[in-house]
């Protein structure tokens, strides 16, 4: 299947069309979103949905989607919805001129335990850029140093969660997850085990939009280096051999295990 991006689900924009954001609390059970989808199915066209479980029992449904039948509204959609006998709740909000924002979701979690917020990528690459037209060398040494101290509190958090396990398929978790919060699709090469690793983007979310003063991915080689320090016990350090800012066709960063 090919690859693509992964729709925000927050926000939807029917013009001329009555839209609905269905929100179902149900048993977490085999069947319980099939009997949901079923009793909808006649009455909205879903165009986009989440599902997730809570961990005590239940789950969450969450779609949005426009009407199919003429004189739908909220109401009637929650009345229908509470027939399963799987829903123990439902709430369902209409569209205003067509504009439809999830009302139900403040926020995120990235992972468990880990809330997240959401930056379009022009924004992020103009307050990078801003930094080193303002400080200079000086911006690119904060950058590094900022997604340092994040790559320590992933390396963190990903030795809770994984326990033990050799580096290299740490690692190649870290870049599973770059990959699904869209930092980029990365590949690793091992070149020598627990001490050189080469790591390839070919969309490196720091330089997808043009930088007029910055010519390298400093805050993702901070977060590289700095993670994999945290994941093995052992200091990295990391450099930037390629990159799309200075007109490579994708970005190569070489992780070395530091000599002492």
């Amino acid at each position: 299947m090919k690859e693509t991006k992964r729709l925000s689900l927050g926000f939807y924009f029917y013009p001329g069309k009555r839209g609905f954001h269905v929100v179902v609390r149900l048993k977490d059970a085999p069947g319980a979103l099939y009997s949901v989808l079923g009793l909808l199915h006649d009455h909205v066209d879903i165009a986009g949905s989440t599902s997730y479980t809570l961990g005590d029992g239940t789950a969450i449904w969450s779609g949005f989607g426009t009407s199919l039948k003429e004189g739908e509204t909220g109401e009637k959609l929650e009345k229908l919805v509470e027939r399963s006998p799987f829903v123990l709740e439902c709430e369902v909000k209409g569209s205003d001129r067509g504009l439809l924002i999830g009302s139900f979701h403040s926020g995120l979690d990235i992972a468990p335990d880990r809330p997240g917020v959401v930056f379009p990528i022009a924004g992020v690459a103009r307050i990078y850029d801003r930094m080193v037209q303002t400080f200079g060398s000086g911006g690119r040494t904060m950058l590094y140093e900022e997604g340092s101290e994040l790559g320590r509190s992933t390396g963190r958090y990903l030795n809770s969660r994984l326990g033990k396990g050799d580096l290299e398929w740490k690692v190649k978790a870290l870049l599973g997850i770059y990959r699904a919060y869209g930092w980029g699709s990365a590949s690793l090469e091992v070149e020598k085990p627990d001490a050189l690793y080469r790591v390839t983007i070919r969309d490196d979310f720091e330089c997808l939009e043009s930088g007029k003063y910055r010519d390298g991915c400093d805050y993702l080689r901070g977060h590289l280096a700095s993670t994999i320090s945290t994941l093995s016990g052992k200091e990295f350090e990391g450099e930037e051999t390629r990159c799309r800012l200075r007109g490579d066709p994708l970005c190569e960063f070489v992780l070395s295990r530091r000599v002492t």
